[in-house]
């Protein structure tokens, strides 16, 4: 019963590495869990080299965050990509150019990996627990197989 809330914070940090440049779009502290991220450039909505983290829960209760970020050629350091939210009280579009939040070695990097780490947590977790269910069935039908044919042939 609790009201929506909008983002409090979103930002896009910028990391340039080898011959590629990561923009990581990053939204905070908003209720319910359900919003959209999506990258565009001037023309029309980028989907290749994105990923989209799932939504975790902020250390104060009810609050929500997630991550998205775009990895895109160095030579396209010019172009001006924007990321784009779509939350029930809110709709912003943040442009990747002016960027003053740069990801350098030290905290902030820190910073990134922890929330890229929480994003794909879940993730990870769901797909090792269907892992584990999977194999588990696939271990007790040859269990039941082996008893059976134990039956049949004495």
């Amino acid at each position: 019963e609790k009201g929506s809330s909008p983002p409090a914070n979103s930002e896009i940090l910028q990391k340039k590495h080898e011959n590629q440049i990561m923009y990581v779009c990053l939204i905070e502290k908003f209720y319910p869990e359900v919003i959209r991220v999506t990258w565009t450039d001037d023309k029309k909505e980028v989907t290749d080299n994105v990923v989209k983290g799932d939504t975790w829960q902020s250390t104060k209760e009810d609050e929500y965050s997630i991550a998205s970020w775009l990895t895109v050629p160095a030579e396209n350091k010019d172009k001006k990509y924007y990321c784009k939210y779509e939350h029930e009280k809110k709709t912003d579009s943040l442009p990747t150019q002016g960027i003053f939040h740069m990801l350098k070695t030290g905290t902030q990097e820190e910073d990134c990996r922890t929330i890229f780490n929480r994003g794909n947590l879940i993730y990870q977790l769901m797909h090792r627990t269907a892992y584990l269910v999977y194999i588990t069935l696939l271990l007790k039908s040859s269990m039941y197989y082996l008893t059976i044919l134990f039956f049949i042939y004495r």
